[in-house]
């Protein structure tokens, strides 16, 4: 996959249009952030908010606003020598797909966003590697059945407050914490994230909170104290025994085994 160009959140008036006879000479991602007018070769569609279309090189593409403000995501690419891995992701071009949770797929828009900012002499493949994961992620909204694999209301803020949870895990004190910020009562916030994730929250908890402790030992010259109360602790005494039991040596020696192994 190569990277030409992109844009998050790009915003019209009512009076939006776009109209190529021949396509952008490229491969062309939307992700619709507000509903549009797509003309398809079967017909004009409404494409709803959280809904995504991905054009073929050389198609028409004809979209436009359908309501008085026109906002969307927009990716370019060259897909050229990729029909093998469309092919078997089963990706349907030309096609407007409803996203159930549009937050992963627009998450993973700000990863290339970011990626093609840097110098990373990697910065290739990783750019190949993001939209690559891009394309699956909306492949599998592209196969959910609406009868059959119903998500629940709350899937979207589950998915945001766990990609919240793993970058700031010491925002959040407890279980509780959790289950308020998403206006759920702790018993069904706890059903609901074990069904959605297949893991209890306070075992993701722990876990973010870990990853958070290697982190700052390995990269950062904090004290042991100081990492536990980053990580959510009021007693670091508790946490260097929740660290030891989850990673099998104590901070001081995970550090110093870390260090040594940089060197």
């Amino acid at each position: 996959m190569i990277f030409h160009a992109m844009g998050l959140s790009y915003s019209h008036d009512k009076e939006f249009s776009i109209d190529r006879p021949n396509g952008s000479g490229d491969e062309l991602l939307l992700i619709f952030i507000t509903e549009a007018m797509v003309s398809l070769e079967e017909g004009d569609v409404i494409a709803p908010p959280r809904s995504a279309i991905l054009y073929k090189k050389g198609v028409p593409q004809r979209y436009k606003a359908c309501g008085d403000k026109y906002s969307n995501h927009f990716l370019h690419m060259d897909c050229t020598g990729e029909d093998e891995f469309f092919s078997s992701v089963g990706f349907p071009f030309n096609k407007v797909i409803p996203l159930w949770d549009c937050s992963e797929a627009e998450e993973l828009m700000r990863m290339i966003s970011r990626e093609e900012m840097s110098a990373s002499p990697f910065k290739d493949r990783y750019m190949d590697m993001l939209i690559k994961l891009l394309i699956l992620k909306i492949a599998e909204c592209s196969e959910k059945k609406n009868t059959a694999q119903v998500r629940s209301i709350h899937s979207s803020a589950l998915g945001a407050l766990r990609a919240e949870l793993y970058s700031n895990a010491g925002s959040f004190g407890s279980v509780s914490d959790l289950a308020r910020s998403v206006n759920l009562s702790p018993s069904h916030f706890q059903q609901l994230y074990r069904e959605q994730f297949g893991v209890s929250c306070y075992e993701d908890l722990l876990s973010a909170r870990m990853k958070a402790a290697e982190y700052y030992l390995k990269n950062t010259a904090l004290t042991v104290k100081e990492i536990a109360a980053l990580c959510g602790y009021e007693n670091d005494v508790c946490f260097m025994r929740l660290f030891r039991r989850k990673i099998g040596m104590t901070p001081s020696e995970y550090r110093k085994y870390m260090n040594s192994a940089g060197n």
